[in-house]
């Protein structure tokens, strides 16, 4: 008994913890330009990003499987992935933090990773960074891991 209540102990702790990068974020679109340092906070349940500029958080964006929160306040994930660009997969930025393609866009490989390119947008990940850029929409999201910390 005292072998089962010091599993379900750990894993209560291990699936809320996060996993923490430093990250250089830049993010553009409306009225929000972010581009400063940061952390990228991973669990299982979702993803957070939290920027900093002179030691005060200035921005904080946390996606998990039905929400996009951006500064507190919350939007439907599909809605918000579909006022980007009604093109975009609904989970785009899962897929740009964990640097994996977009569905159904040619592939082209690099030296230290791939790029994918169709109509307007340009979606690059390399080995510490990774860009999605959509000139039209004017819709920026960078993450590059802080190599001085």
């Amino acid at each position: 008994m005292k072998y089962i209540l010091l599993i379900i102990i750990t894993l209560l702790f291990s699936a809320c913890s996060y996993k923490t990068t430093p990250v250089i974020v830049a993010f553009k679109k409306d009225s929000i330009a972010i581009n400063d340092q940061g952390f990228l906070k991973e669990n299982s349940f979702s993803k957070k990003i939290e920027v900093y500029n002179v030691g005060q958080l200035v921005f904080v964006m946390t996606i998990n499987s039905n929400n996009i929160c951006i500064d507190n306040k919350c939007y439907d994930k599909k809605l918000f992935i579909h006022s980007l660009n009604p093109n975009y997969p609904n989970n785009l930025f899962e897929l740009i933090i964990d640097k994996k393609p977009l569905p159904n866009i040619k592939i082209t490989k690099t030296k230290d990773g791939f790029f994918q390119k169709k109509d307007s947008f340009l979606y690059v990940v390399a080995k510490n960074k990774v860009l999605f850029k959509d000139k039209k929409r004017k819709f920026l999201f960078l993450l590059k891991k802080n190599e001085k910390n």
